[in-house]
């Protein structure tokens, strides 16, 4: 699987940036829901660089900072959203995360659908891989919520099943080995990148599947409500190992 050619992706990028908002955490009442039918695919197209959060976006060259092992949740010094991965399940050539997205700002945060994938290189380079609604393309080990509403308060989060497979049956092109995985929570969203632990491997297959927001139970991390700034570092679950 090839990266895209410079002229595609700069055309291809501003496309996709008349969707983003700069700023972040800021007081939303609209539920994103259009064209988020569960099983649909869409171009995983790249982001410009002047529309993401510049302490986001992945700068050429620059080194991998180390993962938490666990996410924080952590909103202490932080405005907006914070975006972390989970630690990857890998089973024979099947991979799956959980994304955890908390809503750091002020006011309300809305969801409702899937989050649009963007696999990078570690100069930042888009790879030309399809973003599925929906894990079941991939797997049907992983449950999927569907498109639903969900609304975040502050220290709140949402998350997100993110899965792919790391088959190379395609001789003719290389092999997709992401570093980074680009998310876009919603449409009108800022994106955010995160480097999940052992990259992006999804050898020739060109797809990566995620499948709908969810609102984190209070019962997952042993809070009865919302944390604040600065509280302890809850543990998140990790994905189990799926069956397919």
């Amino acid at each position: 699987m090839s990266r895209m050619p410079p002229g595609r992706a700069a055309a291809l990028g501003a496309a996709v940036a008349a969707l983003l908002v700069t700023g972040c955490g800021q007081q939303d009442g609209r539920d994103e829901g259009a064209g988020n039918a569960p099983g649909a695919g869409v171009p995983s197209h790249p982001v410009t660089a002047d529309s993401l959060d510049p302490d986001t976006f992945p700068r050429r060259g620059a080194e991998l900072s180390e993962q938490p092992p666990q996410p924080s949740r952590d909103c202490a010094g932080r405005t907006g959203t914070l975006l972390e991965p989970g630690p990857v399940d890998s089973a024979m050539g099947l991979r799956a995360m959980t994304v955890w997205l908390t809503h750091c700002g002020s006011g309300t945060y809305r969801l409702n659908g899937y989050p649009t994938l963007q696999v990078l290189a570690e100069d930042g380079t888009a790879f030309d891989v399809h973003s599925l609604r929906g894990a079941e393309p991939i797997t049907t080990g992983v449950r999927d919520p569907g498109p639903h509403p969900v609304t975040l308060r502050h220290g709140e989060s949402a998350t997100a099943g993110v899965v792919w497979r790391n088959t190379y049956t395609d001789t003719t092109e290389d092999p997709v080995n992401g570093t980074r995985l680009q998310v876009l929570p919603a449409p009108g969203r800022p994106a955010r990148t995160v480097a999940p632990d052992g990259g992006i491997d999804l050898g020739s297959t060109g797809r990566i599947g995620a499948t709908a927001w969810r609102k984190a139970p209070a019962a997952e991390t042993g809070q009865s409500r919302p944390a604040e700034p600065g509280a302890g570092r809850p543990t998140a679950p990790v994905p189990s190992t799926p069956a397919s």
